[in-house]
Order: structure tokens, then C-alpha cells, then sequence
């Protein structure tokens, strides 16, 4: 019966840790190999780390300007019962953990159970609660936790900006990429804002870009941003009722919406919307 209540324990886990990932899945600029990372909520970091472009992007770093990668607990459901304690012996030998200061306090774990909605009384968040940084107890010490599943280290020996082994063992290490803040928007219902290629533009609730531009000639698949007819201003957003169909303008520029997914359904004079 034991063995049985833990197999649906496990299961129940894993498929948690799915819908976590399918929930975060909107984030235009996902990490390439791992499951998301969430925008960051927070300009407070641990000491030392800060925000570095590299060639794969804007990514932590350490006060030495070494890439920060994430150990993803999600990789490990069955490396045993406490993830977080994974790298071990040989292990650090080669990936070298954050720690946390000597006097700070653990205030994550690996959860009971990660369907709790609010701290435990203990004070301790779990993953799907917990703010961007956090302490785990590692193997090692205390140590920095990113998003709640991510235990952070760097390669040892690896040059400063390297995101050389973004991906390696099977996706259980990944570099900590940075997704800036979602920017507060004032718009329609239907326009949110989307991390598109490092900034955020203005996208459908589909996903579909929006962009704007002079529309002289060529324009007939040119597809307006439909409006009613007694759409309110929107702080730089207004409605246009002087054609067959009101449509919504953006900073006095009309707004049009992609045909097909990606950049690929925007014409060559058509500018993306930027927040």
C-alpha cells in the first residue's frame, strides 16, 4: 500500500511539473533545450550576480561574469527523493554551486507536495509560490534556487560569457536566461504584451504580432485591428471609424495584425508594436 500511495505521489508530481511547463509556454523567448523560464519579477539579485548579453542572449552571471546555469529539478523526478541533492562527488568536480551567504536561511525544498498554494507555516515556499530567488540546502551548503527548480551553478574552469554547455546531460543543465519584467500595458482586451527576440512587442491573445506602417500600395492582405464602433481611447490607443470598419491606431498609426505566425507574416514596411 506504501509503495502504491508513493507511485501516484510520483505520477501526480510529474504531471504537476507538465502543467507547469505548458503553462509558461507562452513566453516567446524560451530557453532552446529546457522547459521555461518565467520573466523575471524582481531587479534584486544575489550578491554578485548580474544581468551579461552573450551570444545566446542575456543570461545571469556570477561577480566574475561567468554564466550561470540552473541544475532543473524537473529533469530529476526520479534521481531520488530530494533532487536538489543531486550533484554530488564527481559531479562537483566539474559544476561549482552558488552558495547562499552563512547566514541566510533556507526558505525552499523539494516539496511534499507542490500543490500547496501558500507557504507552510515553517515559512517555506515551493515551487509554485516561490519568488525568483530562494535557498536550498545543497550537498554543499546553502545555495541559490532560480524560479523554484532551478539549483544554480557555474562550469568550472569555463571562460567568462561561455554558454557552451547550455543543455548538457539531457537537459538537466541550462543556462539561467534572463526575461526581463512584463511591462505594464494599457490596451484593448484582446492585446498583450510578448517577449519577441530580447524586447517585448504587442501581440494578439493568439499570438499574432502586431505592427503598424504606411499602407500605400500592395497593402490588400494588410489585415486591420478591428475596433467597435464605441471603443473608448486607450492611453496611446484610439479608434478609427472613418473607414468600412473601425480600427484600433496606436500612437496615432494604425494597427495590423500578422496573417501567420511569427515575423514572417509581417510585410517589409511593417514596424512591430513595442510597450
Amino acid at each position: 500500500m506504501i509503495l502504491v500511495q508513493r507511485s501516484r505521489a510520483a505520477a501526480g508530481l510529474l504531471a504537476t511539473a507538465l502543467l507547469l511547463c505548458a503553462s509558461t509556454a507562452h513566453v516567446a523567448q524560451a530557453q532552446p533545450v529546457d522547459l521555461p523560464i518565467p520573466a523575471a519579477k524582481t531587479d534584486q539579485y544575489p550578491p554578485g550576480v548580474r544581468v551579461a548579453k552573450t551570444a545566446q542572449g542575456e543570461v545571469y552571471v556570477d561577480s566574475r561574469g561567468r554564466v550561470l546555469y540552473g541544475m532543473d529539478m524537473r529533469t530529476l523526478l526520479r534521481a531520488g527523493p530530494d533532487p536538489a541533492r543531486y550533484c554530488q562527488d564527481a559531479c562537483v568536480q566539474t559544476w561549482e554551486p552558488l552558495l547562499a551567504p552563512e547566514k541566510a536561511a533556507p526558505n525552499i525544498r523539494f516539496p511534499v507536495s507542490i500543490r500547496e498554494a501558500t507557504p507552510s507555516k515553517d515559512g517555506f515556499f515551493n515551487q509554485t509560490n516561490a519568488p525568483d530567488w530562494t535557498v536550498i540546502a545543497g550537498p554543499q551548503g546553502l545555495q541559490w534556487v532560480y524560479k523554484g527548480w532551478h539549483v544554480v551553478f557555474t562550469r568550472r574552469g569555463d571562460r567568462v560569457g561561455s554558454v557552451a554547455h547550455d543543455g548538457d546531460e539531457n537537459r538537466i543543465w541550462n543556462t539561467l536566461k534572463f526575461v526581463p519584467p512584463v511591462p505594464k500595458v494599457v490596451a484593448p482586451n484582446n492585446v498583450k504584451p510578448a517577449f519577441v527576440d530580447g524586447r517585448y512587442v504587442l501581440t494578439t491573445d493568439d499570438g499574432r504580432l502586431l505592427f503598424s506602417g504606411d499602407c500605400a500600395a500592395g497593402c490588400a492582405d494588410w489585415q486591420p485591428l478591428p475596433a467597435g464602433m464605441a471603443s473608448a481611447p486607450l492611453g496611446p490607443w484610439a479608434a478609427k471609424v472613418d473607414g468600412d470598419t473601425p480600427q484600433w491606431t496606436y500612437r496615432g498609426k494604425p494597427v495590423f495584425v500578422s496573417r501567420s505566425e511569427g515575423k514572417g507574416g509581417i510585410p517589409p514596411s511593417g514596424k512591430l508594436l513595442q510597450p
